[in-house]
Order: structure tokens, then C-alpha cells, then sequence
């Protein structure tokens, strides 16, 4: 489906009830009263694909933003329709298009819609994550050389100031986790209240600010219905391994549904085939205009991701862009017009 202008919804209305009809073919795999085909047009109950629905039978971009209290960014594309996929067994809905542009990943972290589990998620905004962080017992303080604490750098969020709450949480040592009191901070070091013991090297060891977790539990309730608000997961492991050949993108969530719904999956020729690998092919043919993935088709061509990077913690995935297939991260306080919000129901 190459869409020349913008499609009306009563274009994709046809197009929702045409894939409905071919792919009654197959056995139904949504027994829920959620809106659109019950049946799958492509895929597997894994990764599939059961059609597009219209935002009139679902929910519009400005009543979502607004039921979870989303007010960061530029409203856009309102009215796009939805695309309806399982994943994992799990139906879900993503638009079309974004929903917002100049949208921070803070911002829909704060409005409790990026992780959509119900915990505080990998990493509230600010914190810092990894083996890059280091404990010294004799001076009762946390250390790094790569994650820089204070804003400057590559790094414009301070993780707390004098006085301040933090929470310390991953370590193997539980004298090391618990809220502790900022009695000084530098960009290298934060000495801390308590007793702490020496500890490094630990992948899930993490620290932040306790004020800026915020419980990802965001949902909607559409007519009979409750749904869950997140983010797409645009890379296989929720640190995302930026240092491997592929971005650690194969393996995704948005590989195994975006990229076999677009007109490249045909032919295989990506923009990035290194982050793209081998998808299936799903006859659907959108392109980066139909999906706004690309920036020469306007702004919020970044969707934003659920994952942290692993090395530069306050970045965060974003995927498109520069083509449906680019892997990409970016500061998560940054408010740049080619950021977008592309949002995630999943029927609870």
C-alpha cells in the first residue's frame, strides 16, 4: 500500500476490512471483544499481524495523550489509524504514525507510559546504570569514571544534589541498596550517608534520584476495555547492547513487526541491513511515508523506545528516522522535533 497523500480513515477502514476478509483463511487468534480482526493476516501468535483499525474505533492521539496526562511535545496525526499485531501472545495496537513530536522519553516516563509493568521501570530519568559504577567503603561513596554525576559533557542531567534522596538498588552486597542521603556530589564521586561496603563491576547496579521513579502503570479505558500505555521495545534486551554489530536491534519487538509490514521486507534491501537482519515479509507494503519513519516525510520520525543504552545511561532507543530500520538513541530529557511519541495499547 503506497499511500500518496495522507490516507482518510475511510481509506484504511477499506483496508482494515479487506485484510479481515483474506484472512479469514486462518484460525482466530484474538477472543477478545477488542476492536478489528479477530484473525491474522501474517505472522505467527509470537509476532502477527491482524490489520489496521480506525482511530474512531479505537482512541485518537490527542484523547490518549490526554487520559494519561501526556502534555509534553506537539500533538500530530491525531487521527492515524492503528495497527492491530499480537506479540508474545499479547494483543497490542501502535499507530501509524506518531501521535506527538518534540516529546521527551522523561515525559512519557513521567506520565507512567514508557515500561508499562507496573515497577519504576530500568531506570528513572536522571539515574545512572552498569558496571561503570563503583562503591568505596572508605569513604562511603559511589564512583565512576564514565557517567559523569553532574551535568557537562555529553551529560546535561545531575543525579541529585546536596541533600537530596537517593535510592541504590542491583547490588549484590544489600548494604549497598536502600535510600541514602547526598552529603556531597561531584562530577566522579557522590559521598553518601550510611554504611557502605566496597563493591564494582555489577551490570544491574544502579542509582537515582527516589523522587524521579514514578510507577509505569499508565492505561485507558476504551469502551468496554482496558488497555496498558507504553513504548515499543525497539531493541532485543532492555539495557540495549550498543556496542554489537547489530545495535542489538534483531530480535525486537518493532523488527518483528514494523520492518515485515514495510515495503522493504519484500526484497530485503534495508537502509540498515545490519540492524535489520532477515524479517519476514508480510505483503502489507507500507513505506517510511505511510509509517512516518524517515525525517524527509516531517518531524517525529524518532519513535522513542523503552530501552536505556547500556554505556551512556541517560540515552534512550529510539527507532526510524532515517528508515524504518535504523537503531538510534538519544538524551532522554532532549526535546527535538524529530523525536516522536508512537505509543503501545496492550488489552489487558
Amino acid at each position: 500500500m503506497n499511500i500518496l497523500n495522507k490516507p482518510s480513515e475511510e481509506t484504511f477502514e477499506r483496508v482494515a476490512n479487506a485484510l479481515e476478509t483474506i484472512s479469514k483463511n486462518q484460525s482466530i487468534a484474538d477472543y477478545t471483544n477488542a476492536p478489528g480482526s479477530k484473525y491474522l493476516w501474517a505472522g505467527s501468535k509470537q509476532a502477527g499481524l491482524f490489520g489496521i483499525v480506525p482511530s474512531a474505533d479505537l482512541i485518537d492521539g490527542l484523547a490518549l495523550a490526554s487520559a494519561i496526562g501526556l502534555t509534553s511535545g506537539t500533538a500530530m496525526e491525531s487521527d492515524s489509524a492503528w495497527i492491530k499485531y499480537i506479540y508474545n501472545g499479547r494483543v497490542r495496537f501502535t499507530p501509524l504514525r506518531p501521535f506527538r513530536h518534540s516529546v521527551t522519553h522523561d515525559a512519557i516516563y513521567n506520565a507512567g507510559a514508557v515500561y508499562g509493568d507496573g515497577t519504576i521501570g530500568t531506570l528513572p530519568p536522571a539515574g545512572r546504570l552498569g558496571v561503570g559504577l563503583e562503591i568505596l567503603a572508605a569513604d562511603n561513596s559511589i564512583n565512576t569514571t564514565t557517567q559523569y554525576f553532574l551535568s557537562g559533557t555529553d551529560s546535561s542531567d545531575t543525579v541529585a544534589a546536596i541533600g537530596d534522596t537517593i535510592t541504590m538498588s542491583g547490588w549484590s552486597n544489600s548494604a549497598n541498596n536502600g535510600t541514602f542521603t547526598v552529603i556531597s556530589i561531584t562530577n566522579t564521586k557522590i559521598i553518601l550517608s550510611g554504611s557502605l561496603v566496597n563493591e564494582s563491576n555489577k551490570p544491574s547496579a544502579k542509582i537515582y534520584k527516589t523522587s524521579n521513579a514514578k510507577s509505569q502503570n499508565a492505561t485507558v479505558t476504551i469502551g468496554t476495555n482496558n488497555y496498558k500505555v507504553m513504548l515499543m521495545g525497539g531493541f532485543e534486551n532492555d539495557v540495549l547492547i550498543s556496542g554489537s554489530a547489530d545495535r542489538d536491534a534483531i530480535g525486537s519487538e518493532w523488527n518483528s513487526i514494523m520492518l515485515p509490514i514495510h515495503e522493504k521486507a519484500k526484497l530485503q534491501n534495508w537502509n540498515y541491513p545490519a540492524y535489520a537482519g532477515t524479517t519476514e515479509y508480510w505483503g502489507l507494503n507500507l513505506s517510511d511515508f505511510d509509517l512516518r519513519t524517515h525525517n524527509q516525510f516531517g518531524v517525529g520520525s524518532y519513535s522513542w523506545t523503552k530501552e536505556v543504552m547500556d554505556s551512556t545511561t541517560w540515552r534512550r532507543g529510539a527507532r526510524g528516522g532515517n528508515g524504518v530500520s535504523l537503531a538510534y538513541w538519544y538524551h532522554s530529557w532532549n526535546v527535538y522535533s524529530a523525536h516522536g511519541w508512537r505509543p503501545v495499547l496492550e488489552l489487558l
